[in-house]
Formats: C-alpha cells, sequence, structure tokens
C-alpha cells in the first residue's frame, strides 16, 4: 500500500475511533478482551506483553489488572525514540509506575523499567490502527512493532485487539510488515491465512 494510502487510512481510522463515546469504547472494550482472555492461548500464558492504550483504542487497563488478579506477569513497551525501538518492560503497580510520555501514551517511568527478555514472553497484544483479514497491521507508521515483532521468535502468538470497524479488505503489505497470527473484535477472531 502506498503511502499516501495508508495515511488516507491512518487518518479514516483515527476519526472514526475519536468520534466514539466513552461509553461505546468501554462496552466493546469488555466484550473484546472477554474475548481475550478466554483464548487458551491467554489462559495458558503466565508472561502477556500488551500495550497501554490511548485515544479510543480497546481498552487494556482492564485487562491488565485482570492480568495482575490472576498471578500473570505483564509487560508493556517502553519505547525508545533515539533507536526507533520497543523496550519490553515489566510492570507490577500501574498506579505509580507509569506515566504519560510526549505523544500522550502511558509507558513505565524511567525508575521503573525492568527489561524484559522478549524470549520469554507468552503471547503479545499489539495495538493497530487498521488490520486486514490476513492480520496484516498499519500501526501509527512509526515501525516499532514492526521492528520489535521482527526480532521475536515466531512461536510466540501475536494477537490485534480491535473494533469490528477497523477491519479491511487487504492492506498491501510492504516487506518489513510482520503480520499477526489473530485479531480480535467485538464481532469475531480473525486467524492469521
Amino acid at each position: 500500500m502506498r503511502q499516501r494510502e495508508k495515511a488516507k487510512l491512518r487518518k479514516e481510522m483515527l476519526k472514526r475511533r475519536s468520534s466514539m463515546s466513552k461509553k461505546q469504547v468501554q462496552t466493546l472494550s469488555d466484550k473484546i478482551i472477554a474475548t481475550l482472555t478466554k483464548f487458551p492461548i491467554f489462559t495458558d500464558g503466565k508472561n502477556i506483553m500488551t500495550y497501554l492504550s490511548f485515544n479510543n483504542e480497546i481498552n487494556t487497563f482492564n485487562l491488565i489488572k485482570h492480568c495482575m488478579e490472576n498471578n500473570k506477569r505483564v509487560i508493556v513497551p517502553y519505547c525508545e525514540e533515539r533507536n526507533i525501538r520497543i523496550i519490553p518492560s515489566e510492570i507490577k503497580d500501574m498506579s505509580k509506575e507509569l506515566v504519560k510520555n510526549k505523544f500522550g501514551f502511558y509507558e513505565p517511568k524511567h525508575d521503573y523499567l525492568r527489561p524484559f527478555n522478549h524470549n520469554n514472553i507468552d503471547m503479545i497484544i499489539v495495538p493497530g490502527l487498521a488490520f486486514d483479514k490476513r492480520c496484516y497491521r498499519i500501526g501509527f507508521g512509526k515501525g516499532y512493532y514492526d521492528r520489535f515483532l521482527s526480532r521475536i521468535k515466531p512461536e510466540i502468538p501475536t494477537i490485534g485487539l480491535a473494533y469490528s470497524f477497523q477491519i479491511v479488505d487487504r492492506i498491501l503489505e510492504e516487506d518489513f510488515d510482520v503480520p499477526l497470527d489473530y485479531v480480535i473484535t467485538e464481532k469475531k477472531i480473525i486467524v492469521k491465512g
């Protein structure tokens, strides 16, 4: 997909997402998270990596709480801007260990960075603005997740969380794009294929 087409799709999805009410976000997020938490890959996993939601993304904060209450380790991304890379970092207390960065999303405070070996992660939950039926995704365009996902072992499952309107027929992938294994919406589970 050409950069202009990706930019247009990003803009359209951001507009649709920002038009959602807080109630819509929470209702659909609860449905999606309920499906995820019953998924065998999730129930069997002990080390769960997830993004920290913002701006009407599928709300992951209740998921993090659920993980902590069920003795799962929670790993979140710390985005190192200088090298455009994600450093997986374990969090233990959301109320005191997170801070908003200059882009407006939460990440671990420097004092609470606990780098976690990406090979020990059991499952990775990935954000996105749009996903296709083959589990390719479009993010914000910086490439943080594509770089990160290209470094992990292929047997570590990757799951995107999306509203059904974020599913498009096809995203024309580029060489550096990495498909996910699954995408979960409020209506269905899409399997890579």
